[in-house]
């Protein structure tokens, strides 16, 4: 299991004083200091700089280069002088991933998408013999929005409810339905899964956790009986042409930042890397800049949770674990001793385990993607979830197509593995959701 954190001085200073003046019925002794969300990779720089730049831990100068140097690459437009499309969804890395985090999620007034949001398709047929998704003949995996021919319309649908305690406290729920076509397919001949761009937030250290431990929290057969069966999702990695454990992207389907970001530059971009090449011809994103590319991502910091100190935030950290969210989005894990040194040997709260759950058929979709089914997602890391809010500023959006417009909405749709958290949280006093939620926008 993961290894837990004591809590800093001024923490357990507050936890005392909770507890002697008899705040609610939280046990606040079992709040956990999460305030160095990234370990030494932790940044106190202001906003979008605590994800861009490196972190002062990073004291080597060619690496600290190396990833400066990187940034003019992650937010390069590039022409299609230079490679990109002709298919493609954005021309730039950092089109996508606004200032390193989301990207917003909207629909313009006719239905169609911005340049922000990934509609991955599929064939029908399902499956290629290694497991990966078969490609849309004429098209790839993901719907090239901003080419000719192809064509997204999407709209939101509301359902309405309320919570079952005294206050019947009501809440809207919205979801998208889209339609798409392009040259010989449609929505309707196809599989698709939409998908908003995730934050760019503590890859270097997601690739430093070793399969061992994010084997050691899986549990596929629940053995425990706890209704939790997370498990590991095995996936080509292109640079080896083996299988490994996927830790990235919304259905785990990559094993490494590396390979996130090639897949990326070819499917999103257009643009052929030394993992995404055709035989013969050199590609149009070299090994030099893919370093670039991967070091600035791998090394550029981890937000530090704030307001820890707050007493509502404390109870909302013994709640988020008195409700079993941290069951699998787990709030401590120790890094490999084997990684880089500025990565090895840390403890880190990315609040996930990287494995597989799921999460009912609320939140389905159609397409598969090796042995993740469209019912079942990667736990989402919620490292730097207040930046969200304060990047957009009453426009933010949650989950894997953005269809939550607040934490709270979030936590609504979970269901499948998830539901009796969930359940947990709807029948909670309406104070003691509110620290929850508190506690997660300090994160």
């Amino acid at each position: 299991m993961a290894m837990k954190r004591s809590l800093s001085n001024a923490a357990h200073l507050l936890v005392l004083v909770a507890l002697q003046v008899g705040i609610g019925t939280t046990c606040f002794a079992d709040a956990i200091d999460v305030s160095a969300l990234g370990g030494n990779m932790t940044s106190d720089l202001p906003g979008r700089h605590a994800l861009q730049v490196p972190a002062n831990y990073v004291t080597d100068p060619d690496r600290r280069a190396l990833q400066i140097s990187g940034f003019a690459d992650f937010h390069k437009a590039f022409t299609k002088s230079e490679g990109v499309g002709p298919k493609f969804v954005n021309s730039s890395c950092g089109g996508c991933h606004v200032e390193n985090a989301r990207g917003p999620v909207k629909f313009s007034n006719h239905g169609s998408f911005g340049k922000t949001i990934v509609v991955q398709i599929s064939a029908k047929s399902g499956l290629s013999n290694n497991g990966a998704p078969k490609p849309v003949p004429g098209a790839g995996g993901v719907l090239p929005t901003q080419t000719k021919g192809f064509k997204l319309f999407g709209t939101w649908k509301e359902i309405e409810g309320h919570y079952p305690t005294s206050d019947k406290t009501k809440y809207r729920l919205r979801f998208p339905v889209i339609r798409y076509s392009g040259p010989g397919f449609t929505h309707r001949t196809t599989r698709f899964s939409l998908r908003m761009t995730p934050p760019v937030i503590g890859p270097g250290l997601v690739d430093a956790i070793s399969s061992a431990t994010i084997l050691a929290l899986a549990d596929p057969s629940d053995v425990n009986n706890d209704g939790i069966s997370g498990k590991p999702n095995y996936v080509i990695d292109r640079r080896s042409g083996l299988k490994g454990i996927g830790k990235f992207g919304f259905r785990a389907g990559q094993v490494s930042t590396e390979g996130q970001t090639t897949a990326a530059l070819f499917n999103e971009m257009g643009l052929t890397n030394p993992l995404f090449q055709k035989t013969g011809i050199d590609p149009e994103i070299d090994e030099t800049t893919l370093e670039r590319l991967v070091v600035y991502q791998q090394l550029g910091g981890v937000p530090r949770a704030r307001n820890q100190s707050d007493p509502d935030v404390i109870a909302g950290n013994a709640l988020f674990q008195q409700f079993g969210c941290n069951d699998c989005h787990v709030m401590t894990i120790r890094t490999d001793s084997g990684a880089p040194s500025e990565l090895a040997d840390q403890d880190i709260h990315p609040f996930s385990d990287f494995l597989l759950h799921d999460m009912g058929t609320g939140l389905a979709d159609t397409k598969r993607e090796f042995s993740a089914k469209g019912s079942e997602w990667r736990t989402t890391p919620l490292w730097g979830l207040g930046f969200t809010e304060e990047q957009f500023a009453g426009k933010q959006a949650y989950l894997h197509d953005g269809r939550a417009r607040s934490i709270e909405e979030a936590i609504i749709w979970h269901g499948g593995e998830a539901k009796k958290s969930r359940n947990k949280f709807m029948q909670a006093k309406k104070s003691d959701r509110a620290k929850l939620i508190a506690f997660l926008k300090s994160l």
